[in-house]
């Protein structure tokens, strides 16, 4: 069996780097040089190896996405389909939810979706994909229900999630979101 690639070790080690970066100090205020340091690196084997800033921004929220839905979706996943409901929505209302990395990742990127167009496209897109997601889940449980309504619970439950799961972050008692997941679950029976 072969080494791994050498390009594909750094650019590892980059996005790595990036990530910590992210999570530490904000994508406003990380930069090549921040990000070089982290990977023990100069800051021209960054850019041979991602390009450019914008190269290495797209290709570190590309990551992080991979990486939150792949986490997501095999802990749901996981669940017998009898309970699988429930035990996602446990899930999505969870601390171990809120406190993934890719979680924390993910909400370091929001405030700069505000105003940069490539980077609000990549998060609506996570967003997207969790919506149709729960969507779909909804769908399982009430097969007889509106689409509409689904579609509808399925945004008001993300809120509830990602809202919830904000207000920690900043200091609310995380028992506050428990009343989340019952709201989430009192939409669904209405359908």
């Amino acid at each position: 069996m072969g080494r791994k690639s050498l390009k594909l070790e750094r650019i590892t080690e980059i996005l790595d780097a990036f990530e910590y970066c992210l999570a530490s100090k904000g994508l406003q205020s990380t930069t090549l040089e921040d990000i070089a340091v982290h990977a023990g690196m100069a800051r021209r084997m960054v850019r041979h190896y991602v390009g450019n800033r914008d190269d290495l921004v797209a290709m570190g929220i590309k990551r992080i996405i991979l990486k939150f839905n792949m986490t997501v979706l095999a802990i749901i996943n996981k669940a017998p389909t009898e309970d699988r409901f429930e035990q996602a929505l446990d899930y999505i209302f969870s601390d171990a939810f809120n406190a993934l990395p890719a979680t924390k990742l993910v909400a370091a990127l929001l405030p700069v979706s505000l105003y940069d167009l490539s980077v609000k496209n990549a998060v609506k897109a996570l967003y997207d994909t969790f919506h149709l997601g729960l969507y779909q889940e909804i769908k399982m449980v009430k097969q007889n229900a509106d689409e509409e309504k689904c579609l509808q619970t399925a945004f008001s439950i993300m809120c509830l999630s990602f809202g919830g799961g904000w207000m920690q972050n900043i200091g609310f008692n995380a028992e506050l979101n428990k009343q989340n997941k019952q709201l989430a679950l009192s939409l669904v029976k209405r359908l």
